[in-house]
């Protein structure tokens, strides 16, 4: 019976090398940073490789070890965020969790702006994701008054401990002119 059993795994989070290096080749920002990088062959925090631009991050902070994450062009952008977040494996995680999804393989520039105001958008995410935080209550400004008695407050305090008349609340009025 286990012999029989067949797995096919499908990601759909792999995006084709070829594609990103035809979509970089069309991107005047990092067609710019590629003839920087040609020009000056000192190191810095980009490297081209097989006609790919990366950009070096170190693996962790105060690391000399360096990773390299693919530049995506802004072209690929939505399309790359789609299939993180959108797609049905995706699972329409938050900022944080997609964001660290996409951090040890792609990188451009205001990586985390643009997840966030992607996730902001996300329709989905907009209707099953209800706020936690409670919200505000309608506040209606109330008119101010032109002598006394024209607008009171009532309002009452307590329980407090019993008196001898058995009395435990309070009754507070307020005259708004006067206060």
């Amino acid at each position: 019976l286990s012999s029989q059993l067949q797995v096919n795994v499908h990601t759909c989070n792999q995006f084709d090398i070829k594609q990103i290096k035809s979509k970089q080749a069309k991107d005047p920002v990092i067609q710019k940073k590629v003839k920087e990088i040609q020009q000056n062959s000192t190191r810095g925090s980009f490297v081209l490789h097989e006609g790919l631009l990366y950009k070096l991050m170190p693996m962790e902070l105060r690391n000399i070890t360096k990773i390299k994450l693919i530049y995506i062009p802004s072209s690929m952008i939505n399309s790359l965020l789609k299939a993180y977040h959108s797609d049905p494996l995706g699972g329409h995680f938050g900022i944080r969790r997609t964001y660290y999804k996409l951090k040890n393989k792609y990188w451009w520039p205001d990586m985390k702006q643009s997840i966030a105001r992607f996730i902001k958008f996300c329709l989905p995410c907009q209707q099953y994701n209800v706020s936690r935080s409670k919200r505000p209550g309608l506040l209606c400004p109330i008119e101010t008054s032109t002598g006394p008695f024209q607008l009171i407050g009532i309002d009452y305090c307590g329980a407090f401990k019993r008196t001898s008349r058995e009395n435990q609340y309070v009754l507070c009025i307020t005259d708004y002119f006067t206060r």
